[in-house]
């Protein structure tokens, strides 16, 4: 809970959460005796979400009877208008996450007379409520949570039919009658005429990703969490562009600032828009800016030496510039215990390098190995790898093949993603060896298919982190 709601007004948007045309309460007081009459009136109010346990800050309350009145709530969700005619009026409250939720907040029409003064309760309904409103009943459901939302096209938020959205995620169970246990679960819906989905019948405490497809088009894989209470509602609108997937560019913008704990600068992170080659280096205030960027919703990735990696999904489009705040937690190697190894191998299996080390087509080089290691950069593990040369270069160890045609190219990808170098060796500067979870190497033909670049004819090198491999 993000702010401490005071008991009353938890007792009056308990009683008012209900799906309604209009959600809300209203008293009318009388002005005090001995005030100064003026014939006016006036409407103060508050907004409760208690989707989040919260007041709903920033969203916009339209006053319907007077001149087109639009106030916005505060940081305690509190409006107020005064200098009323004395009339009829309605309230009605406008904001992103009640458009996520496809609900209607507002009141019944009512009347205040002069000298007085009309307050107004308005409550988003409870996870449970709109979970019973929206869902239908499954017996053989996995749990009473959901995930709700719509699919908008980014630049002309006009809705997105027939769009395939999936919510993904992967239990993994330990036990000494059957050892390590992995199950994945993909859940699907459809949008319909007017982009909604609903993903119900979800586990709590659920670390997933949720992605929306249509054809070729196809959002980035959005980290999403719900929390441990019984019932867990999250409300998300993605935006699914009709270009396809393979666009690099556009005009979207995003800009912001990656913190790094307990550095006395912020300057050279890198930031990446995953799935494209576009990358940022920050400047000493830890400032970044991204142009020219396909819309849609996306993942930024940042990375600093010496400090964890992080993800920010982003909605681009070029109707507004995005800002981000992104902070990077400092990386501390911890010893894995038995049931940290477990899941450590068990994520291996899942990313597939378990199978293709089995294949022998390439080099691989496992977490038991780099543990004994101890290796303080990337360059420390390479070392190692028959085939490959390191030499000093300016901004750090660059590496080299020494077999495959006589070019000596290297290709990178980092956690699955490609990684290109802005400079030559400059790999070191963002990830270290002790992050480093596994290793592949591959030789010219004997790369897997999913690492091949058309025309590219370089040694391969995959790299895994804790980041990726989490334990």
């Amino acid at each position: 809970m993000l702010e401490m709601i005071p008991q009353l007004h938890l007792r009056l948007a308990a009683a008012l959460i209900a799906f309604a045309p209009a959600l809300g309460a209203q008293k009318t007081t009388a002005s005090t005796p001995g005030a100064s009459k003026t014939g006016k009136a006036q409407i103060a109010g508050v907004v409760v979400d208690s989707l989040d346990g919260r007041y709903l800050s920033n969203a916009d309350v339209v006053i319907d009877g007077t001149r087109e009145t639009t106030l916005e709530t505060d940081s305690l969700g509190k409006f107020e208008i005064d200098s009323l005619a004395p009339g009829t009026y309605q309230v009605g409250v406008f904001h992103p996450l009640l458009d996520t939720l496809g609900i209607v907040l507002a009141t019944q029409p009512f009347h205040i007379g002069p000298d007085s003064s009309s307050f107004v309760l308005l409550a988003v309904p409870s996870a449970a409520t709109i979970i019973r409103g929206t869902c239908p009943v499954q017996p053989d459901a996995r749990g009473k949570s959901a995930v709700i939302g719509h699919v908008n096209d980014p630049e002309t938020l006009q809705s997105v039919a027939q769009a395939e959205v999936s919510v993904a995620w992967t239990e993994l169970e330990v036990s000494k009658e059957f050892g390590i246990r992995r199950t994945s679960h993909l859940v699907r819906d459809s949008t319909d005429r007017s982009g909604a989905f609903k993903i119900c019948g979800l586990p709590s405490s659920l670390q997933a990703t949720l992605q929306a497809r249509r054809g070729s088009t196809v959002t980035a894989e959005i980290p999403i969490s719900l929390g441990d209470r019984p019932s867990e509602l999250l409300a998300r609108t993605l935006l699914l562009s009709p270009l396809d997937s393979g666009t690099k560019v556009g005009n979207a913008a995003v800009s912001g600032v990656v913190l790094l704990e307990g550095s006395s600068t912020n300057r050279g992170s890198r930031v990446e828009l995953v799935g494209t080659d576009i990358v940022a280096m920050t400047d000493d205030k830890g400032e970044f800016a991204m142009r020219n960027l396909p819309s849609g919703s996306k993942v930024l990735l940042a990375r600093h030496l010496g400090f964890g990696a992080e993800t920010v999904p982003v909605d681009l489009s070029s109707r507004e510039q995005k800002r981000v705040v992104i902070k990077l937690p400092k990386f501390l190697a911890i010893m894995d215990p038995v049931l940290v190894t477990a899941r450590r191998s068990a994520a291996l299996d899942k990313i597939g390098f378990s199978q293709r080390k089995k294949s022998g087509g390439g080099y691989y080089i496992g977490p038991e190995r780099l543990e004994n290691m101890h290796p303080n950069s990337v360059t420390d593990i390479l070392r190692m790898v028959p085939g490959l040369r390191v030499r000093y270069g300016p901004d750090g160890d660059v590496v080299s093949s020494s077999r495959g045609g006589g070019s000596g190219c290297v290709q990178y990808f980092l956690d699955d993603m490609p990684y290109t170098e802005i400079a030559p060796g400059d790999i070191s500067h963002f990830v270290t060896g002790g992050e480093v979870v596994a290793v592949e190497v591959y030789q010219d033909t004997n790369t897997p298919a999913q690492y091949a670049r058309a025309g590219a004819f370089c040694t391969t090198i995959v790299l895994w982190t804790r980041f990726k491999i989490r334990s």
